[in-house]
């Protein structure tokens, strides 16, 4: 038996974009970075997310860059030949859950709907009416 769950949580490194597949199904992608080591061996990786469905439909407006947020998913690694015949590869988390974590309390909260509240999108029956899927 095989497992492949990770969970990632950072502040989003820009504002989330979607796009369509040629079936018409929307794809909605952001970045978070991913810390290795520690003091001056410490190296910052950006990892790519990625969501599929309703949440891909409803969750980019909220996704904005600085976002805290904590995401569970499948971790992947994705291989691609450039247009230089460059061989490629990136680490992309495909999401399955996604939490939005409360800012710092002195910052001013912005494009997010409840400043004062957090909770999991995909569980908490507080956004239920927030957020229909």
């Amino acid at each position: 038996m095989t497992i492949n769950t990770v969970i990632f949580s950072g502040n989003l490194g820009g504002d989330c974009t979607t796009r369509s597949t040629t079936s018409g199904k929307l794809i909605a992608t952001f970045s978070l970075p991913v810390k290795q080591g520690y003091g001056e061996h410490e190296k910052i990786s950006w990892v790519q997310c990625r969501m599929f469905g309703a949440k891909a439909e409803k969750l980019p407006i909220y996704l904005t860059r600085g976002t805290k947020v904590t995401v569970i998913g499948q971790f992947l690694l994705e291989s691609w030949t450039d247009k230089d015949g460059t061989e490629k590869t990136t680490a992309v988390v495909l999401v399955n859950e996604i939490d939005f974590s409360s800012k710092q309390e002195n910052k001013p909260q912005q494009n997010q709907p409840l400043a004062s509240q957090s909770g999991n999108v995909t569980s908490g029956s507080f956004y239920d009416d927030e957020i229909p899927f």
